[in-house]
């Protein structure tokens, strides 16, 4: 995964993280987990996951998106998604998450939604 820190344009720092796998399935789902969960203990404030290099998403990588969704709610963590290709936005419609989620269409577009 790609990790890196961005700064929104009013200037609060933004954790981007960019999955570089075309898959999130189950093979690399656990691994995901992990490695989000140790991103997420840093306490980002802001989190920003970058699903643009994803073009398929099976039941267990979607698992690890709504846990990652459900810690950062439950920590006073701001999850946004972006970058969606249009299988991934699919799955989110079919599955009503984009109702749920926040979901924009880029990296830039995101960190001009936060405060």
């Amino acid at each position: 995964m790609d990790v890196f820190i961005r700064l929104s344009h009013k200037g609060s720092p933004v954790t981007v993280v960019r999955l570089p796998s075309e898959k999130l399935n189950a093979a690399i789902a656990r691994d995901v987990r992990k490695e989000l969960s140790q991103i997420l203990t840093e306490k980002p404030g802001h989190f920003l996951l970058d699903l643009s290099q994803v073009s398929l998403i099976d039941s267990m990588g979607l698992s690890v998106l709504v846990w990652a969704h459900r810690h950062c709610r439950t920590s006073g963590h701001q999850l946004k998604f972006c970058g969606l290709q249009e299988q991934v936005k699919l799955l989110f419609s079919i599955t009503s998450l984009d109702t749920i989620y926040e979901i924009y269409p880029s990296v830039e577009e995101a960190l001009e939604s936060l405060p």
